[in-house]
């Protein structure tokens, strides 16, 4: 379970500067980035927030809540995909950049900066969610959607690799460029130019730093073992493990370059530090404007 004092460090950190943004009477919409490794708290602390502001807002603003998750290719098109990058283990199933409809993704980021709804429901955004228990773990996308009114105000989206920075091709950089990760570095430029690195998307970022990034590796396994006590089945230790393993070049070219540039939103973001108990013991905001 993720400390409260996690959950409360944000709620802080959105109450100071959302209001501020509401003031300003403007008609574009404010994107909360939270960005953390898996099983660090992020969609918890995510599901909580958007709790937390439809309380305080809801009876007159519209607040999206949306997983990078839910925007990964259908399962027919991630076979497609498995085959075209066959060569390229990292890109065998649903996870890394590469692995998501970015077509539906910047469509969605559309309907929400420009405030309109779906062709067939003007009113509405239709945000697509996406069941990873379908094709015995493989996952595909859900028939289910959820619907929110537009134009959008508040848009909450998070993900495990929102805010990397891929590298450019210099003298300096290149090297660490090797294998399976040059195919993967060249998609994450299409993400970062359409989100964080977007200067017509207002943010605010959130940012779970921590102390080991092989603490996800434990954080991943006690996850599965929840799953499993609640629907009776998910993943060994040893798949876990295997699990983990495809995310850790990502995160070893990216993520301490990604927690010290402090730059995931562009009106201000918060850092926090947890430990392998997910118990904070830092905490750092920066505020751009």
């Amino acid at each position: 379970m993720l400390s409260e004092t996690v959950k409360d460090t944000t709620f802080e950190f959105v109450d100071k500067y959302v209001p501020q943004w509401l003031d300003k009477d403007t008609k574009e919409p404010l994107v909360i980035y939270v960005s953390g490794p898996q099983g660090s708290g992020k969609t918890y602390t995510s599901a909580r927030l958007y709790e937390h502001l439809v309380r305080k807002y809801g009876d007159s603003k519209s607040i999206a809540y949306m997983s990078l998750d839910d925007f990964y290719l259908t399962h027919e098109d991630q076979l497609k995909f498995n085959q075209q990058f066959k060569n390229n283990k990292l890109l065998q199933g649903r996870g890394l950049p590469g692995t998501h409809d970015m077509p539906l993704l910047n469509k969605i980021l559309q309907n929400v900066a420009q405030g309109t709804g779906e062709e067939n429901d003007s009113e509405y955004l239709h945000v697509p969610r996406y069941d990873k228990s379908k094709f015995n773990g493989e996952g595909d996308r859900s028939e289910r959607v959820m619907k929110c009114k537009v134009p959008v105000d508040i848009c909450i989206l998070e993900g495990w690799f929102l805010g990397f920075t891929p590298l450019l091709s210099t003298e300096d950089e290149e090297p660490l460029l090797t294998g399976d990760m040059v195919d993967i570095n060249a998609k994450l430029f299409m993400y970062s130019d359409l989100m964080w690195n977007n200067p017509e998307i207002n943010s605010l970022g959130i940012v779970f730093a921590t102390d080991h990034i092989s603490n996800v590796y434990k954080w991943r396994t006690d996850q599965e073992h929840e799953t499993i006590r609640i629907h009776g089945n998910g993943m060994t230790d040893e798949q876990v493990v295997k699990f983990v393993d495809r995310y850790m070049p990502c995160y070893k070219l990216y993520y301490n370059n990604f927690v010290h540039s402090e730059k995931l939103g562009s009106v201000a973001t918060l850092t926090m530090g947890i430990d392998i108990d997910r118990n904070l013991y830092y905490t750092k905001t920066r505020c751009i404007e």
